[in-house]
């Protein structure tokens, strides 16, 4: 897919431009897009993300990862998994409750192996999942940060994974999740509103949970496709419940899928 005529032009006018104006550090990235290489354009966001300097470079940033993003929905960048791990799924995670925000990251897959070290380094520096503890069911695995006040911000994060003395390390370069209002209360009513999305990715979806009180198990999960009423199952006892609703959009980057999740959590009477 070759990229839309206003980037082209924006990045001759900037060529044009250039004994007057500094040059922009995502220049070789363009190079690579413009020239059809997808792969090396991926891979030169990856390299060249921590070195903006400026809200317009980040910005511009942003710009041609949704652009990379457009033609298969990340599913040509260059992230490689080695062979112990597969079907990575990385979600960040926006939890709204009662008078309160906050972020976390989960992560999970498949792997034959059962030392799994991880830790996942954020734009800002923050580290990551290093001291969650990793859950296991047969070949699955999962683990979960902790609560961030903080936003998840766009940019490249850093994925590690240690295992049998071998380390894999993965630079994504991520739009991050921050003060999203895919879900917004009308009313009693709780109205999605999600957002546009590049037609190789897949359609937004929504997901229904109950929990029990206190403890927080999960009793009920249900996936709907958007436009489906959100119907909750009979609670005859009236006992205490906890219910959330999910919206969630994803991108990959290879073949290692990323999922933006704005979740609304309440008591169940508040749905």
């Amino acid at each position: 897919m070759r990229p839309p005529v206003w980037l082209v032009l924006a990045w001759m006018a900037q060529a044009a431009a250039a004994p007057l104006l500094p040059a922009t550090p995502l220049e070789p990235a363009y190079h690579a897009l413009f020239s059809g290489d997808r792969t090396g354009a991926w891979r030169q966001l990856d390299a060249l993300g921590a070195a903006l300097a400026s809200a317009a470079q980040r910005q511009a940033w942003l710009v041609l990862q949704r652009e990379l993003a457009s033609s298969q929905c990340g599913r040509d960048a260059p992230a490689a998994p080695p062979a112990w791990l597969g079907d990575l799924e990385l979600d960040l995670i926006q939890r709204d409750i009662p008078l309160s925000r906050s972020y976390n990251v989960r992560l999970n897959g498949v792997s034959p192996r059962r030392d799994l070290r991880w830790s996942l380094r954020l734009p800002d520096g923050r580290e990551l999942l290093a001291g969650a503890k990793t859950r296991y069911d047969g070949r699955q695995f999962e683990l979960e940060s902790e609560d961030q006040a903080a936003v998840l911000p766009p940019g490249v994060y850093r994925l590690t994974a240690q295992s049998g003395g071998e380390t894999w390390r993965q630079d994504l370069s991520l739009p991050g999740m921050a003060a999203q209002d895919w879900l917004r209360r009308e009313g009693r009513k709780l109205a999605p509103h999600p957002p546009v999305l590049p037609s190789a990715c897949p359609r937004p979806w929504l997901e229904q949970a109950q929990l029990s009180q206190p403890d927080f198990e999960l009793r009920w999960w249900q996936r709907r496709e958007l436009g489906q009423t959100l119907r909750w199952p009979a609670n005859p006892g009236g006992k205490r419940l906890w219910a959330s609703v999910s919206l969630l959009r994803a991108e990959f980057r290879g073949p290692i899928a990323i999922r933006q999740i704005h979740r609304v959590a309440a008591p169940l009477g508040q749905f």
